[in-house]
């Protein structure tokens, strides 16, 4: 993703819009010399391949070009020496040469160099790039996608830029009408805290307000709200709104999208779960075990003026159905919220996996409950399961 400093934006004050930057049909040509750029300099470090990209965009307009490049050297791939092995070898250098300093003979500080690294040595002028291999400048450039093109460049490099304007987000509103679990889903993997409610139209209403109302307003807060875009934008029939301040104390900007907007994300398919505990779970318990079966996010329950989608619905063969809620680890804040919604719920079956620590509090829930320590135990879960056939 883009750096703050790299995201280019326009606001306008009359109606406190704020809209990201977009690229032109015009900037094409100085894109797919860019492109060559990447693809005919393997071998080289990043530093060079770089310098030689922003000498091919000089059409392009300046405040875009360190973000085109970034995105170039999101798509490429660098190697470098991994762990320490780098650093130690530059020490061992340094404190050899120390020995004889002020060391000034070329020959000398070559024959230093030799018994580091070995005999089968750099010229002389990239000797440097030898020592610091493993700084980013050094980095040398592998390998890029043959089938990586100007549009994809140019689609990154659009979303890129809305991402790094939710890096000020204060508050994201989602409206959305289709692929709510896939919306749902990608939240959770976004680590956004969010309340769900009807809108009209039949519409579902997300509200991402954590950083507002339970954490402090975070810049890495807004990295998930940018994960989570990237996402979105690939269900069909939604509506984006986020209060943008771009300094503290500014009053917040309106940055709006739609799928009219044309945003493309080539983000893979999610993880099947969000947590290594609910995978854990998952697996231990296989497709199917004394009858029951899982499904994900299957389920939306009223609670109260919200909606509550449970992690899991178990469903039996004789047709009893139980919805499995997971409340994990977050801010007392938040634990405090998500236990009185799910004191809302109106669902007959419903079991609550709770960390035990938690469960022992006072003031119960008014469903059933399942503490657990670090994970979910069968042996625990299962009895619960079956003590909603026996109602």
């Amino acid at each position: 993703m883009l750096t703050k400093q790299q995201r280019v934006y326009h606001w306008d004050r009359p109606s406190s819009s704020i809209f990201s930057d977009r690229l032109g049909d015009d900037d094409l040509p100085h894109l797919g010399r860019a492109l060559g750029v990447y693809r005919s300099m393997a071998g080289e470090r990043l530093g060079r391949v770089r310098d030689r990209a922003r000498s091919a965009l000089a059409g392009v307009r300046p405040d875009r070009v360190e973000a085109v490049v970034q995105v170039l050297d999101d798509a490429a791939t660098y190697d470098w020496p991994r762990g320490g092995q780098a650093a130690a070898r530059r020490v061992r250098v340094f404190e050899r040469a120390a020995r004889d300093h002020p060391l000034l003979d070329g020959d000398a500080a070559h024959a230093f160099l030799a018994e580091v690294y070995g005999e089968s040595l750099p010229e002389p002028g990239d000797r440097v790039a030898l020592l610091y291999a493993d700084y980013p400048e050094f980095h040398r450039l592998v390998a890029f996608p043959s089938d990586y093109g100007v549009a994809d460049l140019r689609a990154d490099y659009d979303l890129g830029q809305a991402q790094a304007l939710l890096y000020s987000a204060l508050r994201v509103t989602v409206e959305a009408g289709t692929d709510l679990g896939h919306i749902v889903r990608y939240a959770r993997l976004s680590r956004l805290l969010h309340h769900l409610e009807r809108a009209p139209g039949g519409y579902y209403r997300f509200v991402f307000d954590g950083p507002n109302s339970i954490l402090r307003h975070t810049h890495a807060y807004g990295v998930d709200f940018a994960r989570f875009l990237a996402a979105l934008v690939q269900a069909s029939d939604w509506r984006f709104t986020a209060e943008v301040a771009l300094r503290k104390g500014w009053r917040p900007l309106l940055y709006k999208l739609t799928p009219a907007d044309g945003l493309r994300s080539r983000l893979s398919a999610p993880a099947l779960f969000d947590s290594t505990l609910e995978s854990s779970l998952a697996e231990k318990f296989g497709p199917e075990r004394d009858g029951w079966r899982f499904r994900r996010e299957a389920a939306v329950l009223e609670a109260g003026d919200a909606l509550l989608i449970p992690d899991f619905v178990f469903t039996h063969v004789d047709g009893t159905e139980v919805a499995f809620e997971i409340v994990g680890y977050w801010t007392p804040e938040y634990l405090r919220e998500k236990f009185a919604k799910l004191g809302r719920v109106r669902a007959p079956n419903l079991l609550i996996a709770v960390p035990r620590a938690r469960a022992l509090e006072p003031g119960p829930i008014p469903h059933a409950v399942l503490p657990f320590k670090t994970r979910i135990l069968l042996r625990d879960l299962l009895p619960r399961l079956e003590a909603f056939r026996k109602r």
